[in-house]
């Protein structure tokens, strides 16, 4: 097994996922990404937190997500969650409520949610794999069920958003 697979399982677990999160709001880093990263050959992308109201529960959720430039000033989130059959839960709840929060530059800020389609999100999407080019290989185990879904985040106080390359 690969040491990323290590760091991946021992993320979705509850304390995993709290010192990641810790790690991102009190360093600036996610260790899970750096080792997913480094093992898989791509360049690391410093993360961002998402906290997303639950779509059933009301309730603030919060992950650890890579951001990708998505035009000017606004950043881009992928719902991969590796390839499986169905979006991970923060792209179900973004979808039901299209607004979220971000821990982003050392400050939350709030942001409206765009799910991408058609030629903006191709655009984005090319950016995105070009990257990060394992998003192809996760669009290639989720094609039979979905197409994995591109948000744009646009903060609403105007912020300028960025990300790496």
């Amino acid at each position: 097994m690969k040491f990323s697979q290590l760091a991946v399982r021992l993320a979705v677990t509850p304390v995993g996922a709290s010192l990641d999160r810790y790690c991102v709001r009190f360093f600036g880093e996610s260790p899970v990404s750096w080792i997913f990263a480094k093992s898989e050959g791509v360049e690391y992308n410093p993360p961002i937190l998402l906290t997303t109201r639950g779509r059933e529960t009301g309730r603030d959720r919060t992950v650890v997500l890579p951001h990708f430039l998505a035009g000017e000033g606004r950043i881009a989130v992928v719902g991969s969650r590796g390839g499986m059959p169905i979006d991970p839960h923060w792209a179900r709840n973004l979808k039901a409520h299209p607004q979220a929060r971000i821990w982003y530059a050392r400050g939350e800020i709030d942001v409206d949610v765009e799910l991408l389609e058609g030629s903006a999100r191709e655009s984005t999407w090319k950016s995105i794999t070009e990257r990060s080019p394992v998003y192809l290989t996760y669009q290639e185990r989720a094609r039979a069920t979905r197409e994995i879904p591109v948000f744009r985040l646009t903060a609403k106080d105007g912020t300028q958003l960025t990300a790496p390359g």
